[in-house]
């Protein structure tokens, strides 16, 4: 036998291991019994259709939604709001007198319009077993190593099988039953719609659903907006004399003179080994066979955000029928194959393995997570680490819309919070994995709305604050509202968010080092939310440079007169992201040697802002001045935001800062809603404490809704963030977390195992990401290194720091060997690196 087959043949047997060892160790969410609600259901999407599924036995339900199917349409966005001069001037005058309810009462009643409009459910699809019969061997699962979900059991002797995906490739979802007899299958199938516009009707060869969303949806009730004295802003509810229309907030159709997104589904019965079927307007009927595959598409007449969906709209059934005739070109096979090799491109970059007892795996995820506090599980750790992963791939895909407050997910026409983009916190928090964990394309959504919400934001900017630049508040829709809305004075005036969105785009660049997209898609972006915050900064009158409005999103302090309040000037978020606006975009335009008169006007301001400051609890001080929290652990602690996701307050750089944090952390305390754990556990990452960040990480193992649940957030049984209710973000707060626990690059250098907890004390992870453009691949033991590999992706220099010293080998040849540092009080070990674009650099820990 010649060497070359030799290679081959193990090569060969090499690749066999490999794949069995995969298919015998998937990532799997599973359970013995069906979801019972909402809240237990399994999702599936392609990054714009998605499904809850069910997984039931007499009735399978797969709850839909198309994440372009929005209330409302441009037509509808209320901008009618203009700050005059005098107005401004008499703020910033009860500002300074500390005369904040006063303020705090104009501002509510002249610079705040209404709420958005609302993410809307798409449709349920249901599927009724004919056979009924004594049920055994349930289970259901989901697969995210493959983006699969499936349903096994026995009844009358027959076993059966149903699995669900959505496919990015092809556009569709698909759902294929089969059974182990030739004529096992006997069911029938029918949409239904929580629109009452919605029809089923029998198609030439499918069945469709074609319906129409509400022109117009208020969550407010009408006592609200009548105690408000809003009925101004909502001309579809009230008439010119403000007296009420309807007695309803949901309006359709006629209602709402026609407004209103259009949208269907189309649905398609194959049959790999033949089988009878009938199709009329109730549904499709199954029967005489073993096996059955349902291609389904959805569309909406959504034209782009600043387009009339029902009269500049795209033809929905054109477009569903064009995607699902597309798809009809592959059977089952191929669809499935396409499927997963497009979702595993994604997945598969990071891998992250920490060791529980094979008891404990063998146990349904739900027992793992009541069990979770009480007995450490750190692979379903991991397991909800690439879930998070999972959710990303699955909502947010290049062409679709970024991930809202429930990601892809929503069955409510009226949902919480309007199931929108919460933009002072939970939109960003849903993309603080993309770059870390590997999946850069996820983030491109983000990136779109930040285009888009820039173009309305110029209007509003110029129309009501007379400034340049472009700005936005805290909350939009697929509309991209920019001006404030709601009357919520902890919340709705808040113009800060361009800042923290172009963060993102900044963050993107040292990820990947694209300075194409730095130059023309991220600068200008940048550029016009520097304008904007130079031109809203005002003089303190003790020779500092503040926001003259703004609060720190959604806390309230204690005023001078005992009540409180929630409006200031210069509150710690707002100047944290004026500092990090301006000190980005100057960085950013000396380097492409642009604007030079911003340049100089910014380098004039930067030094004048107003500074952090430490209260007298030893905290970093919230607000201007040291006021008590009317909430002392109120969940969100944005005046963190320079600690995480920013990087203005590092161990190194700002130590006083650095435990001043600390102490803040220390105040808020460990219970949160779900979304706050997650920040709390990137904030304590960020800290180097790896243990308390576990402390929160299991803390968001509460089983909320399973009739046991500790009070606060956590999961529910499908491992959905519950703040409670269902929000998405906690998901990727969390995701990010743990990376950020095993990997930090923020603070000007590469920092391995930052903060590892002792339950973690062996594991190993590859595919992370680091600034400039590299990839981690690392193992530890008894809580140290035992090896790492960093591949330089753009040959970028670096510095890598660890808790134990190492050399740096690339191929045989030693490049580099660490030296000690004291960071924080610990000892540290570090080494610096000039790299080459596409080689790897070997890290070897070496005895003390």
């Amino acid at each position: 036998m010649n060497i070359r087959l030799l290679s081959s043949l193990l090569l060969f047997f090499c690749c066999l291991a490999c794949a069995k060892t995969q298919k015998e160790d998937p990532l799997v969410l599973w359970y013995n019994e069906p979801a019972e609600n909402w809240n237990e259901a399994l999702p599936v999407g392609n990054g714009r259709a998605g499904a809850m599924v069910f997984g039931g036995v007499d009735k399978e339900q797969l709850q839909l939604n198309e994440n372009t199917l929005y209330s409302g349409e441009p037509s509808t966005v209320f901008k009618d709001i203009k700050i005059t001069p005098g107005m401004f001037d008499k703020v910033v005058g009860l500002m300074k007198a500390r005369k904040y309810d006063e303020a705090s009462d104009l501002v509510c009643k002249h610079w705040l319009g209404r709420l958005h409009q609302y993410y809307q459910p798409f449709a349920d699809l249901f599927i009724e077993n004919n056979k009924p019969g004594e049920v055994s061997g349930y289970k259901r699962e989901l697969n995210i190593s493959e983006a699969v979900t499936r349903t096994v059991y026995e009844q009358n002797g027959i076993r059966y099988e149903r699995e669900v995906f959505a496919s990015h490739p092809d556009d569709v979802i698909i759902v294929h039953l089969k059974s182990n007899a030739p004529d096992g299958l006997d069911f029938s199938l029918n949409f239904t719609s929580p629109h009452p516009t919605a029809r089923q009707t029998k198609g030439a060869d499918r069945l469709v659903l074609h319906g129409q969303a509400p022109g117009y949806v208020e969550r407010r009730t009408f006592e609200q907006m009548e105690a408000w004295g809003d009925q101004y802003k909502h001309p579809e509810l009230y008439d010119g004399k403000g007296n009420r229309k309807f007695d309803k907030r949901v309006l359709y159709g006629d209602e709402i003179g026609g407004k209103g997104m259009f949208f269907e589904a189309q649905l398609k019965p194959v049959f790999p080994k033949g089988g009878d079927y009938e199709i009329t307007d109730t549904g499709v009927h199954v029967y005489n066979t073993g096996e059955v595959y349902f291609v389904l598409s959805l569309a909406t007449s959504f034209n782009g955000f600043d387009k009339s969906p029902s009269r500049e709209g795209v033809d929905p059934s054109a477009k569903a029928a064009g995607v699902l005739d597309k798809a009809l070109a592959y059977d089952y096979k191929q669809l499935k194959q396409r499927h997963v090799a497009d979702y595993q491109s994604l997945f598969d970059r990071v891998d992250l393995q920490l060791a529980s007892s094979p008891e404990q795996k063998a146990l349904p995820t739900d027992q793992r997570i009541t069990q979770f506090e009480t007995v450490a599980d750190p692979d379903l750790a991991a397991l909800l680490f690439q879930f998070g992963r999972y959710l990303m791939i699955s909502g947010s895909r290049p062409g679709g819309q970024p991930l809202n407050l429930q990601g892809l997910w929503n069955k409510d026409i009226v949902p919480a919070w309007n199931s929108g983009y919460t933009m002072n916190i939970n939109a960003e928090m849903n993309y603080w994995p993309a770059e870390l964990t590997n999946l850069s394309e996820c983030h491109e959504p983000l990136f779109r709305l930040i285009d888009e919400l820039a173009v309305s934001g110029a209007e509003t900017a110029r129309n009501m604050y007379n400034r340049r630049g472009w700005v936005g508040h805290h909350n939009t829709s697929i509309w991209r509202e920019s001006v404030p809305n709601d009357n919520v004075p902890t919340a709705s005036f808040w113009p800060m968010v361009q800042g923290w969105l172009c963060s993102h785009l900044w963050e993107h660049y040292l990820f990947t080092q694209d300075k194409d997209f730095l130059k023309n898609r991220a600068y200008p972006l940048m550029k016009g939310a520097a304008e904007f915050f130079s031109d809203w900064l005002i003089e303190d009158g003790d020779g500092h440079l503040v926001t003259p409005v703004g609060v720190s999103p959604e806390n309230r302090f204690i005023m001078d007169n005992g009540k409180q309040g929630a409006m200031t000037m210069g509150p710690t978020m707002d100047m944290a992201i004026v500092r990090e606006t301006f000190t980005r975009t100057l960085e950013v335009a000396e380097m492409l040697d642009l604007d030079e008169p911003l340049r100089a006007e910014l380098k004039e301001k930067l030094p004048r802002l107003l500074p952090y400051r430490i209260g007298a609890r030893g905290q970093l001080q919230e607000w201007m001045y040291d006021f008590k929290e009317a909430e002392p652990q109120h969940r969100h602690f944005s005046h963190l935001y320079g600690l995480y996701p920013g990087n203005q307050i590092t161990a190194d750089l700002t130590p006083d800062l650095f435990e001043a944090v600390k102490q803040t952390l220390n105040l808020r305390g460990d219970e949160a809603t779900g979304w706050s754990m997650g920040w709390k556990i990137n904030s304590w990452a960020r800290l180097l404490d790896g243990n308390r960040a576990y402390k929160i990480v299991s803390n968001l193992f509460n089983p909320v809704g399973f009739g046991n649940g500790r009070k606060g957030g956590g999961l529910f049984k499908n491992m959905l963030d519950a703040h409670p209710p269902f929000q998405i973000d906690g998901n990727f707060g969390y995701t990010a977390g743990v990376a950020e626990m095993l990997l930090q690059s923020h603070a000007g250098f590469i920092q391995l195992l930052p903060a590892l907890p002792d339950v973690w004390g062996e594991g190993r992870v590859s595919g992370l990401k680091a600034r400039g453009n590299f990839e981690i691949a690392m193992a530890w033991k008894d809580g140290k290194l035992s090896e790492a590999t960093i591949r330089s992706l753009a040959g970028q220099d670096c510095r890598v720091r660890t808790s134990v010293p190492f050399v740096v080998k690339q191929g045989e040849k030693e490049v580099a060997t660490s030296s000690p540092v004291m960071s924080g009080g610990k000892e540290y070990y570090e080494a610096s690196l000039a790299t080459v674009a596409g080689l790897a650099y070997k890290l070897q820990p070496v005895a003390n």
